[in-house]
């Protein structure tokens, strides 16, 4: 069988499958959080991170640190950094009967041994940049998992395909039913250096069968990701373009399949290190507005951030408010625009956002017409310039617009406080 099954076990810390409902917000935003994964505050630590060298004569040694999501005391042998390349064996003790414990590195399910005496022998090479290690328990005391060993049988009989036609699936329980569900692509892998299928996309489960939809662009990437935001797991394709991918986002309850509202809106990427973010990358056309074809020319890729309220029980897009100059200034520092703006700068606008970054967006028109845009992006928290992917870098102008929201039924604008008590609020 020409495929490959992707093994999701992704499950919440409780070990409990809770029942899904709909948030009022949009269709996609999603109730019930029991939070599984780790804290987004990290450990106290001595350990001053990238900075630690070793004085044995030879040159300093860069050393990178792991995040044990607040667990590292249940961890024997844990350190808080290590060399890239070298060898991290660690054991985890802290078992509890009838439980089942799934590892994993940066998101990556780790192959891990057991042993009596020291429990679950977890082993890896270390990489050359930080990396968070965390732990998911699952009670075995639950009502077993129904294997519905039919579902692909039946998306045979539904789709007209047969078992060579599958080039890639996955299979499990996603909505904490106790049956599992499949999802798959069928076609035919057309581009090799791509990995993409020509072909469709389909659900089944024991109540329905459904195509999701047909490929497009280049196709579909033959592989399936998921991601776990709040209590619930996503399960992601991305349609292939040359030079860009739009991520088609489903979840499942009581055995329904659904899309989200941040489906097809750009490249959906979870946080690596706070499991209830994630990034949406907007691809767009606007750099330049040109004077003689009268368009708007020019990739740019940009991301957007969202985030999971627990107190909500709700996912929602960190939205940008509104501000003025002054109000920058007053977070930032006086005279911020001094050396920022040439006398040919237009400013746009200006938001803030609730993770702390300032857009501002200008525009500039050359000797022939041509309008550039452009913008700047400051995160507060980093007192530092950011680029589009929130990567600290000089201040330097990036090119396209951004917009205060890219999904605005799922906006959370913040209250933004200004010079004299102003308090900004809203687009």
């Amino acid at each position: 069988m020409r495929s490959k099954m992707i093994n999701s076990t992704i499950r919440s810390l409780t070990g409990s499958y809770l029942r899904r409902a709909i948030c009022p917000l949009a269709v996609t935003v999603l109730c019930s959080a029991t939070l599984s994964g780790c804290s987004t505050e990290p450990e106290p630590s001595d350990d001053p991170g990238h900075n630690i060298s070793e004085d044995n004569g030879e040159e300093e040694v860069e050393r990178y640190k792991i995040d044990y999501c607040g667990s590292k005391d249940s961890f024997t042998r844990a350190k808080d950094s290590y060399k890239a390349g070298q060898t991290v064996t660690l054991y985890y003790d802290m078992i509890a009967t009838d439980t089942d414990y799934t590892f994993y590195l940066d998101d990556e399910i780790l192959n891990v041994n057991y042993s009596e005496d020291k429990g679950y022998i977890i082993k890896f090479t270390m990489p050359d940049h930080d990396v968070t290690l965390r732990v998911e328990s699952r009670n075995t005391m639950e009502a077993p998992l129904v294997l519905t060993d039919d579902l692909m049988e039946k998306l045979f009989a539904e789709s007209g395909c047969s078992e060579d036609d599958v080039t890639c699936y996955i299979q499990d329980d996603f909505d904490g039913d106790g049956y599992e569900e499949l999802f798959a692509i069928i076609g035919e892998i057309t581009d090799e250096d791509w990995d993409a299928v020509t072909g469709s996309t389909w659900f089944v489960s024991d109540s329905e069968c459904t195509q999701l939809y047909d490929s497009f662009g280049l196709g579909t990437k033959n592989d399936i990701r998921s991601m776990t935001i709040g209590d619930i797991t996503y399960v992601i394709f991305d349609g292939l373009f040359i030079s860009e991918s739009y991520s088609c986002v489903y979840y499942v309850s009581d055995g329904n399949v659904y899309e989200t509202a941040f489906s097809r809106k750009g490249y959906v990427a979870a946080d690596k290190k706070d499991h209830d973010r994630f990034t949406v990358s907007d691809s767009s056309y606007d750099m330049c507005f040109d004077k003689e074809t009268g368009s708007m020319i020019g990739h740019t890729w940009k991301n957007y951030y969202f985030f999971y309220d627990s107190a909500d029980d709700c996912i929602y897009e960190y939205a940008g408010t509104t501000i003025d100059m002054a109000t920058v200034e007053y977070w930032c520092g006086e005279d911020f625009f001094a050396e920022l703006l040439s006398d040919d700068d237009v400013i746009d606008n200006i938001f803030m956002r609730g993770n702390g970054l300032i857009v501002i967006n200008l525009e500039n028109t050359d000797d022939s017409g041509n309008i550039n845009y452009y913008h700047y992006i400051y995160s507060t928290s980093k007192e530092s310039f950011v680029d589009d992917t929130g990567t600290e870098t000089d201040a330097e102008p990036l090119s396209g617009i951004y917009y205060s929201s890219l999904i605005p039924d799922m906006a959370n604008y913040p209250q933004v406080p200004g010079p004299d008590d102003m308090v900004w609020y809203g687009e």
